[in-house]
């Protein structure tokens, strides 16, 4: 009996389909780097643009609580017990009691300097002369406006019978990240509350946020 040896008709990979193979595997590869790679760079730039609203939010907080002090003196019965000792569009200094010591007057001032000495302004604060210190860094425009009992916008240069007269200021500060973004190639114009341009378009690739707030100065009058 002729004995046979049967083999089944089975077939391996072609080079072609390992080649097909081989570039689907590259592209989803690539596909998922990208994706990997565009996700981290959205992340950065979230992180970068948090960053930058807190250095915002913390800064003018400060600013304001000190507004709300200025002109504090609870023994002052004789009007104008004026808080302003200075009132500039970009700068300013005020005066108040210190709660603590009713005979110590406390003196604080708000300007922009270099902190780093790296060529971005810095919004800086000055308690009874011990020196600017940062509270907002990085900043490109800052505007403060000061408003009447009327609500009209007191003219420059203020006389001191006009800063007793202030009882609203209008704070616009404008700040970048501290580092640029490729994405950008173009930053909008950004205005104060008074709707006046203070910063126009700028082409460096950094990314730039403005914070506006409005202080009612109720110890000043």
């Amino acid at each position: 009996m002729e004995s046979r040896l049967i083999l089944s008709n089975s077939k391996g990979f072609s080079l072609v389909e390992l080649m097909v193979v081989l570039v689907m595997s590259m592209i989803i590869m690539g596909a998922v780097f990208f994706t990997s790679k565009s996700q981290e760079r959205n992340l950065a730039i979230q992180d970068r643009i948090v960053e930058l609203q807190d250095n915002l939010r913390a800064g003018i907080a400060i600013m304001e609580k000190d507004l709300r002090m200025a002109g504090y003196d609870p023994e002052c019965m004789s009007p104008p017990c004026s808080g302003f000792i200075s009132a500039n569009s970009g700068n300013f200094t005020i005066s108040m009691k210190d709660p603590l010591s009713t005979n110590a007057t406390d003196t604080v001032s708000y300007a922009l300097y270099d902190y780093q000495s790296d060529g971005d302004l810095d919004l800086g604060r000055d308690f009874n002369g011990s020196g600017l210190q940062p509270v907002i860094m990085n900043v490109d425009a800052l505007d403060i406006r000061y408003l009447g009992n009327n609500g009209t916008v007191l003219s420059f240069p203020l006389s001191n019978t006009d800063m007793a007269k202030i009882r609203l200021v209008e704070i616009s500060v404008v700040a970048h990240t501290e580092k640029k973004d490729p994405a950008i190639t173009t930053s909008p114009a950004f205005k104060n509350l008074q709707g006046t341009q203070i910063l126009p378009p700028l082409h460096d690739g950094f990314r730039r946020q403005i914070i506006r707030s409005r202080v009612l100065c109720r110890n000043n009058f």
